[in-house]
Formats: C-alpha cells, structure tokens, sequence
C-alpha cells in the first residue's frame, strides 16, 4: 500500500514523488525495526532522501511508516551510528541525512556478488527487464511536460560527473524517476527494489569514462523517446541498457574480480 499523504522531504520538483511516497508508506507486520532500518537506509543511499535533507519530525514520520514513535527512535539511532544520520540540537534542528555518507567496502561487494550464482545474477536481470521496461514504456505514453523537465536535469547533472559515486546516486534517481513518470506505484515499488539490489553490485565496475559517456547516451536516448511517446523504442533502449549492465557483472562474477579477496 502506497501512502498518499504529501512527502515534505525534498522538492518534489524532480520527478520522484511516487517512489518518495512508497519510502513514507506504512511498514508491513513483522521485524518493523529492522524494515524501517532497511526502508530509510536504502531510500538514502538510492538518492530518494538527499544528503543534507532533513527528515519529518519523529511523531509525523513514525505515523506515516504506521509504527510505534520507540520503534522509530531505534531505527533511528541504528542509522545515526551507522553513519547515515545526524541529529542537530536547537532552532532549526532535527534530524537530518549526513553530508558525508558511509560506502560500502570493496570487500563486502565482493562477497556479496561472490555469494550469487549467474544463474541468480541473470534472474535479477530478469526482473529488472520486466519491471523497468514496462516502467519506461508506460512513462512514455503517460509522461508529462515536468516529468521531462525532471529527467533532462538528471541526464544534464549526470553528464558533468566524471566520479562514479555521485553518478550512481543520480543514475537510482533517473530510473526511479522513470518509473513515477508511468504513474504505477506498484512498478515504482519494484524499481525501488530492482534499483537497492544493483547498488549492492555496482560498486564493482571499475571506473570508465567511456562507461559513464555509454551510460548517459543510453539516458539521452531513453529521455528523447519518453519525450516522443514512441513506447516500442523507449522499451528497446531500456533493454539494451539492462543487457548491458547484466553482462558486466556476470562478466565480475566469473572473472578474478569476483574471486580475488583482496
């Protein structure tokens, strides 16, 4: 279920506000503390909740996640001493996402994609083709003149980088930002999965300048049809795309990338 009360948390000018909706929406039944952990982690680290930003004040926000305000102060103070969050005292303060966030070690990366058959590497690209081709391909018959808006100034952004770890955050932004453009918060929840499952991984590839000017071609492309409504090609683009990054890692995962513990 997908939360429409209004999300304060950024601008809502740059195309995301279904998927900033699925962050603020009630957390299911269960491990609640461990779910909100998860939730607010991977909405920081996908770009949903900027570095700098602060959140909803604590009784605003343990009501749109449907949880206990105690439960929420533990999930809080989880990703306070993990690094992701501050808390500043007096006016103006709150609690707010850290300007300078934790990556995730090489070593752990490593592992991560070492534990996944190519099998299950192939799986998730999969799914990522049937969720974000069908994300694009509906975003491109539904977008509207803000969401286009939106996408040229995360390609223009994505463009001036020459260092992956921005360039990855704004590149989980421009793939969620699809996805709201097809008005379907179902898909957007499913991208928003798709997208936290690569940024386990893609911390692998090597840095390339070519790989980023390939990358953000890809963008362009996917921009230019989504601004044509010519659904077929926005699909055929996307699919090349996710080829291409699925090759990649099937390539570390059977290369001495993955296997080196170094």
């Amino acid at each position: 279920m997908v939360s429409r009360a209004k999300v304060e948390v950024g601008s809502g000018g740059d195309g995301l506000a279904l998927a900033r909706e699925a962050v603020f929406s009630p957390v299911a039944d269960g491990a609640v503390v461990e779910q909100t952990v998860r939730r607010l982690g991977e909405a920081i680290g996908l770009g949903l909740i900027e570095v700098g930003e602060r959140l909803p004040p604590e009784a605003e926000l343990a009501a749109r996640l449907a949880i206990a305000p105690m439960t929420l102060r533990e999930a809080l103070r989880i990703l306070r001493e993990a690094g992701y969050l501050e808390t500043r005292r007096g006016r103006g303060g709150g609690t707010f996402v850290r300007r300078s966030l934790p990556q995730q070690p090489a070593r752990e990366a490593r592992s991560h994609l070492a534990r996944l058959t190519v099998e299950e590497l192939s799986d998730l690209m999969d799914f990522r083709m049937a969720v974000s081709g069908a994300a694009v391909e509906l975003a491109a018959q539904r977008r509207s003149d803000a969401d286009l808006v939106a996408l040229q100034g995360l390609v223009e952004r994505m463009a001036a980088l020459d260092s992956f770890r921005p360039y990855r955050r704004l590149d989980h932004r421009f793939h969620l930002a699809v996805a709201s453009a097809a008005r379907s918060p179902r898909l957007v929840a499913a991208e928003t999965q798709v997208q936290a499952d690569l940024a386990k991984l893609l911390r692998l590839i090597p840095e390339s300048a070519e790989m980023l000017h390939v990358s953000n071609e890809q963008h362009r492309e996917l921009l230019d049809a989504i601004r044509a409504r010519a659904a077929p090609l926005a699909r055929a683009v996307m699919e090349a795309h996710v080829h291409g990054t699925g090759d990649l890692l099937v390539g570390l995962r059977l290369g001495k990338l993955a296997r080196d513990p170094g």
